[in-house]
This record gives C-alpha cells, structure tokens and sequence, in this order.
C-alpha cells in the first residue's frame, strides 16, 4: 500500500507545501491554496491547482504543478551554444485601480533568477509522435492560471486596487540538463547532432506557445509575423525541487513592476 501512496504523487506536493511553509522567513512565499479548483471561463477546461504560492508583498503569486518522475532527465534543446542566460519571462497581470480594470492579460517581465530558455524538450522513453508530459502539464498550468486570475477579477471589490502579478511553475523531481549546440552542427542526411554539450542545471524556462486560448491583440494587425509569434508565447518555470527553495529565494521582478503607476 506504500507504494500505492508513494507512486501517487500526492507526497511530492504535500511536501513542497510545507517546505515552503517551514522556510517562508527565508524567501517570503508561502502557500496560500492547495488541490484548488478551477474552470476556463472560455474554453470550459477545468481541474485542480496542486499549489498556489503568495509572496508576502500580496501582489505576486506561483501557480505551481508538482510532477513526480522516477529515474530520468528532461532535457532541454538550446541551439545556439552561446546563447546567454534570460532574464525576461511572461506573467499574467490584473490591474485593477477602484473599479476599473487596466490590465488583465500576459505581460513580458524582467525578472530574476537568469536561466537558459528553450522551447524544445526531450524526454527519454517517451512518444516522440505524442505530446509530451511537460507540454500537456504546462499547457494545463497556462489555462488553470487565467482561471485563478479571472477568478480572483470576479471576486476583486470595486472600491479597492488590486494589482496580481502570476507567475507558472513546473516543479519536479526529474534532472534538468540543457543541450547547447550550434544549428550548423544538425546534419540534413540524418537529422542529427554530432557536436553538442550538456549541462545539469536547477529550473529552466521553456518558452513557446502552449494555449490555443491566447487572444492575440488587435494592435498586431499594423506590426510584423514576430511580435504576433511573442504574443502567443507563455513562459513556464520548470524546477528541480532539490533547488524549489533557491529557486524561490532567488525569484525576484524589476522594482519598475512594483509599482502601479508602471500598470496604468
């Protein structure tokens, strides 16, 4: 029956909680929700937020997705092998000044901690013709974060100012490695790579369009294919939960985010 209970998953995210809990003094989140329900207000889709963490400023929160893995690696494909550490990464914003309401929609942010980004990754034993399990969770996380956001909109009083900032996380117990190579390197005849390098690294961003929910903005009518690529791009953190706490301590937005009058 243990292992039942242990092959569940159910532990890893009872875990986490706590640990978030135990050591809020050291990186100010703490959790706020656990198994928390949620239902798309477009697409219908609904299900259950493992975690929702709060920062203790009230404004920032982590919709977090624990996954359990045994005995493998994700790993994520960056092609171009001196690509620099990221420092940018999409939020969802409510911005609400009394009662009416500024933003409420996915934002580019300058945040900390850097980290390599891709939007490719491999993991090993799966179905390559298949969506895979980072792409199906994360996916799931992007719509159960606009959920919580719309819900907490519904729920926001009109004589009060509410600014949320929602950040989406993918914590899970499987090795992060990053594959840096250089596209010249990919051979045509095989499709494969000769010269590549791998790192074991503590989260990742993986960066690509994962809802087919995103409403692109009227403005893109006038602007280029790329920003329309960007508009329908979200950002999901993916950590290893051996380093969840540094991950949190290090978690960190520009102080220009801080401040409403940058929403307005």
């Amino acid at each position: 029956m243990k292992g039942h209970v242990n092959s569940s998953g159910f532990p890893l995210q009872i875990g986490i909680g706590n640990l978030v809990n135990d050591t809020t003094d050291r990186h100010g989140w703490r959790t706020l929700y656990t198994e928390h329900a949620w239902k798309h207000p477009s697409t219908g889709e609904e299900g259950f937020i493992d975690l929702v963490l709060q920062h203790h400023s009230g404004t920032q929160y982590m919709v977090v997705e624990c996954k359990r893995v045994k005995d493998t690696s994700w790993i994520f494909i960056n092609e171009n092998s001196r690509a620099k550490s990221r420092r940018h990464a999409k939020a969802f914003i409510f911005f609400k000044p009394g009662d009416e309401v500024r933003r409420f929609g996915w934002v580019d942010l300058t945040m900390e901690p850097t980290s390599a980004e891709s939007q490719y990754c491999v993991i090993p034993g799966t179905d390559p013709k298949s969506k895979s399990l980072i792409e199906r969770a994360a996916s799931e996380i992007i719509s159960s974060t606009e959920s919580l956001a719309a819900e907490d909109k519904a729920l926001s009083l009109n004589d009060r100012d509410d600014l949320h900032i929602y950040f989406n996380v993918l914590v899970t117990t499987a090795t992060l490695q990053v594959c840096r190579f250089n596209s010249s390197d990919i051979s045509i005849a095989d499709g494969t790579i000769e010269n590549c390098e791998f790192e074991e690294v503590p989260f990742v961003r993986l960066r690509k369009q994962l809802s087919t929910s995103v409403q692109v903005p009227e403005i893109l009518r006038v602007v280029g294919s790329e920003a329309r690529v960007k508009a329908k791009e979200n950002t999901v953190f993916v950590v290893n939960s051996n380093y969840l706490i540094q991950f949190l301590t290090n978690c960190e937005i520009d102080e220009t985010h801080h401040n409403e009058r940058y929403w307005r």
